[in-house]
């Protein structure tokens, strides 16, 4: 199993988003790779390893109600406006 970077936590929307990074800090826009149903930022494992290899900076979140990110209560704060 490749091992994750460090978890880090963002408050975003209303929310506390927990999210992985690696890969060296950069002006470059970093790559962001987002998770779908129903899975979570550790999906990204490989992916985020390789990239952080590779000389990227690469970001995954968990996406709202999955893994460490918050689980809002309303439908409404699913809507892809939200997401």
């Amino acid at each position: 199993m490749t091992e994750m970077p460090p978890i880090q936590f963002a408050n975003l929307n209303g929310i506390r988003m927990g999210y992985y990074e690696a890969g060296p800090k950069t002006d470059a826009l970093p790559i962001v790779l987002c998770h779908g149903w129903p899975e979570i930022a550790f999906t990204w494992r490989h992916q985020l390893k390789a990239f952080a290899d590779a000389g990227h900076r690469v970001i995954a979140p968990d996406q709202r109600g999955y893994g460490s990110t918050s689980v809002p209560e309303k439908i409404e704060d699913y809507d892809l406006d939200h997401l």
